[in-house]
């Protein structure tokens, strides 16, 4: 996937615990527009509790979050039964302080 250099440069400590968690499989992915010059993003949700952000013209990746519960909940208007899961591990991650790197 191609990235920003941004990432590359000042995300290695979030990276090495994404992959210790692991980037697990799309769930759902939202267009979220913040009128940044470089237009809008695409923010895919995992089944791990990870967020991608990635571009949505270029398709380049820009960043990648643990999420916190409330980054979540912020997506979904309901929670069906697998969001709760994901829900909870983004909760668990953040009692770690995995987020924070």
């Amino acid at each position: 996937m191609k990235t920003s250099k941004h990432y590359l440069v000042d995300r290695s400590k979030r990276e090495e615990l994404i992959q210790t968690i692991g980037e697990g499989k799309v769930i759902a992915t939202f267009t979220v527009d913040k009128h940044h010059r470089n237009g809008p993003e695409l923010h895919s949700i995992t089944n791990t509790g990870i967020i991608i952000i990635r571009n949505k013209r270029t398709k380049k990746m820009i960043t990648k979050l643990i999420a916190r519960p409330a980054q979540i909940k912020r997506y979904f208007k309901t929670f069906p039964k697998e969001l709760e899961k994901i829900l909870a591990l983004a909760q668990e991650h953040t009692n770690l302080g995995y987020n924070l790197a």
